[in-house]
């Protein structure tokens, strides 16, 4: 199972579900798939807003478990999972609330910088995982230059679905089912 000294896959396997449903919504919102309101009805946006929302809880209950029972790499990752959990929870919160995104955009940059820092101490070995961090470092960077006018939103859309598939949902297939694929 790479590094993840684990003794169960379903934690992480939960929380990569939840992240990468969260970043699903969140692309398809960008791309405009269901992102009118029907007449009368809510935006959209609080249904994302929601959907991430509970999805960074769901992060933080697993980080919280990953902190009390693992240990060694186990620690570094649920440093690096804290900080995604904190922004799909205060993305989620900013969606329902309509509130400023610019904060959340710059928190998004030291949290693309920061996830670099995993690639090889704590990922070594891991081609998969490696190239998560180099995903999710350019969606970061993306979200920060969609919010402030220098990327359009479709193409963050794009970024963010791939970037649900390729970070969230493949490693959790690759975790729950004991598979070491991308791995040297």
């Amino acid at each position: 199972m790479g590094n993840f000294p684990l003794e169960s896959p379903l934690p992480l396997t939960l929380l990569l579900v939840a992240g990468g449903l969260a970043a699903w919504a969140n692309g398809l919102f960008f791309l405009g798939v269901g992102a009118q309101p029907a007449e009368g009805g809510a935006h959209p946006v609080k249904t994302v807003g929601a959907i991430s929302l509970i999805a960074g809880i769901v992060m933080f209950i697993n980080v919280g478990y990953m902190l009390f029972s693992v240990g060694g790499n186990g620690v570094a990752v649920a440093a690096l999972a804290t900080l995604y959990a904190l922004f799909f929870t205060a993305l989620g919160a900013s969606e329902l609330g309509g509130l400023d995104l610019k904060p959340m955009a710059n928190i998004s940059l030291p949290i693309a910088v920061g996830s670099l820092f995993f690639i090889e101490k704590f990922f070594h070995g891991d081609l998969l995982f490696q190239s998560i961090m180099v995903v999710w470092t350019v969606a970061f960077v993306a979200i920060w230059a969609t919010v402030y006018g220098k990327l359009e939103a479709r193409l963050l859309g794009w970024i963010l679905v791939a970037t649900a598939v390729w970070t969230f949902f493949v490693p959790a297939l690759r975790i729950s089912m004991g598979l070491n694929f991308l791995t040297y």
